[in-house]
Order: structure tokens, then sequence, then C-alpha cells
């Protein structure tokens, strides 16, 4: 029987792919909400996750959330940009512990998803990330979260510097403020990520990748 291969243009995740899903967290995900825009954003991230879950052979899913030790935030240094950044929201709320940095229950989390405490905008920052996608022989990573220019722009960086295949979701991934959120996605989404040979995809194609990747797995 002659092998079937996807059309050229079709989305495959492969067979070592990872959902990561940047700092749904509960004092973030609060703002977004109260805005129409958010509103669709928070219905896509929940879809998305929602699908992953229901996956019989699910992929390694990660969640990431900005969490220091203590109220003081001691991993940041004195008057550094980050902490004054944090003081827009009250940095004792990023504490260990306090209900503002739990992912935001819209979204599902069991004993199969991994949540990773950070503590810069980089999902691989104060964390075992890295060496988590190392032991997994992960090559493949799906990006959702807030925010596009710091958190998710960040993450891809580096992942893309350890030589990582890189899918952002188009629906999935929101600015902070949501007035800016339209001219940011433009710049990033349409221009800096295909200039980087990186895919966008939209919520509808994610959903079709991920469903075709447990065909794959029925047919192995």
């Amino acid at each position: 029987m002659a092998e079937t291969r996807p059309h050229p243009h079709t989305i495959d995740f492969g067979h070592h792919y990872a959902v990561l899903n940047l700092d749904l967290m509960a004092i973030l995900v609060d703002i977004v909400q109260k805005d129409i825009r958010g509103e669709r954003f928070v219905s896509s991230c929940a879809r998305w996750c929602e699908a992953v879950h229901r996956k019989p052979q699910r992929p390694l899913t990660i969640f990431t959330s900005l969490t220091f030790s203590q109220s003081s935030c001691p991993e940041l240094a004195k008057d550094s940009p980050f902490l004054k950044l944090l003081d827009g929201f009250g940095r004792e709320r990023f504490a260990k512990g306090r209900s503002e940095v739990e992912i935001h229950p819209n979204f599902r989390v069991d004993e199969h998803d991994i949540v990773l405490a950070k503590t810069r905008w980089s999902a691989t920052s104060g964390n075992s990330l890295e060496q988590l996608l190392k032991a997994q022989s992960i090559d493949t990573v799906i990006i959702s979260g807030i925010t596009l220019s710091g958190v998710v722009m960040a993450t891809i960086y580096r992942l893309f510097d350890l030589d990582v295949e890189i899918y952002v979701i188009r629906d999935n991934v929101i600015e902070l403020p949501l007035e800016d959120n339209e001219a940011i996605s433009r710049v990033m989404l349409d221009m800096l990520l295909p200039k980087m040979n990186l895919r966008v995809i939209s919520l509808g194609e994610a959903l079709e990748a991920l469903n075709r990747c447990q065909e794959h797995h029925s047919l192995e």
C-alpha cells in the first residue's frame, strides 16, 4: 500500500511536539476578558486547551506563570526595569501562593499538565522548561499566551535559538493594553514572524493539525 504523505501546505506538528500556554494566569486573564477582544481570546484559548485535553495520547502540555518566591520579588534587582513593570500591577500579587498567579479557572489544568513558574518574560527563565523539552525530544512547540510583544516574543526568540520549530496560534495571543493589540499583532504576526520563517496559524488550522496527529498515531 502506498504511503500517504501530507500535502506540502498541510500543517503537521509531527510526533514530538509540545503545547505551550504562556501566562494564562488569573491576574492577566481577568484584565483581558473585560473587553470583547479579550473575551474572544479567552474563548479561543479555552477551546484549544479542551481539544488538547481530549486527545487520548496527549502531547506534553505546559502552562507558565510569572511567579516569585516572596512578595518583594527577590529574584529581581531593586529598581530594575522589569520590577517597575510589575509595580504597575502590584508586585505583591505575583508572589507564590497568591490566587492571582494560578492558571485562570477558564482553562482546565489536570495532573497530566505541567505548570512552571518563571521569573522573567521568557518561558525559559528560572525553571526547567529547556530541560523538559530536551528530555522529551521535543522539536516543535505550539504557542498561545499573554502578552504578544513581551512574554510570547521573548519565548519565541529563545526557542528559535534552540532550533525548535514554532507555531503561533493567531487567535490565542494578545497584547496588553488591549488598545495596542491590533497594531502590535500586525507587526509581530504579519511581518516579524514570517521574516523569521515561523508559522502563524489560525485556531481552526491548529485544531485540524491536532486531529491529524491523532490519525498518525492511530495508523502506527
